[in-house]
């Protein structure tokens, strides 16, 4: 088997289950623009993202936490999160990661 290269920069969004065997499902290169929020949920797998550039926050219940580059944030099952940018882009690389206790398989 030989490794497979991706141009996240390029795509964005890649289904990481034709390619791996372990829990990791999609990859993604996130960029939020300024005062943009998203969230995530943990109903069904986990999360990973880590900040590439730019500041923000994330908020999970009544923890809000600021995120600048190389933060990594991790929201494990069962988890609510929502990631804000802040005044300029946020561009983050965020993984989802298969649980399969969940039944998602």
């Amino acid at each position: 088997m030989t490794a497979t290269i991706i141009d996240l920069a390029a795509c964005r969004e890649v289904d990481l289950t034709s390619l791996l065997t372990g829990p990791l499902r999609r990859a993604r290169l996130v960029t939020l623009e300024a005062g943009r929020t998203e969230t995530l949920s943990a109903a069904d797998r986990e999360h990973t993202l880590f900040v590439v550039e730019g500041s923000g926050t994330v908020r999970a219940g009544t923890t809000t936490v600021d995120l600048v580059a190389d933060t990594a944030v991790t929201l494990p099952l069962g988890g609510t999160m929502t990631v804000a940018a802040g005044t300029g882009p946020l561009r983050y690389f965020h993984a989802d990661l298969d649980v399969p206790s969940a039944g998602t398989r």
